[in-house]
């Protein structure tokens, strides 16, 4: 990523030098465009990759980022039961 973004402020200052001369215009316009897509784009996809990037790199402990979630907090044991049929009321027939 550090290469792209590299990549793209060199063609926005490209862009901004080419686009002095007035015969080159579209030409200086073009790559400024192209450089603010390409940023745009890098900031879209590492804001995205950063959700499912893994926390800790030591093989074996695979917990995913999740930004709703808080670390480690899992609910009580009794709170994860399934309704049953003897948990839920009985049906009225007609």
């Amino acid at each position: 990523m550090h290469l792209a973004t590299i990549a793209a402020f060199v063609l926005a200052v490209a862009g901004l030098v080419i686009g002095i001369f007035p015969a080159l215009f579209t030409i200086g316009a073009s790559l400024l465009f192209f450089s603010i897509a390409l940023l745009l784009f890098l900031i879209l996809r590492e804001s995205t990759l950063s959700h499912i990037r893994v926390s800790s790199p030591r093989p074996g402990e695979g917990t995913r980022y999740h930004a709703a979630r808080s670390g480690g907090a899992s609910p009580p044991a009794g709170k994860t039961e399934a309704a049953t049929t003897e948990s839920s009321p009985p049906r009225r027939q007609a």
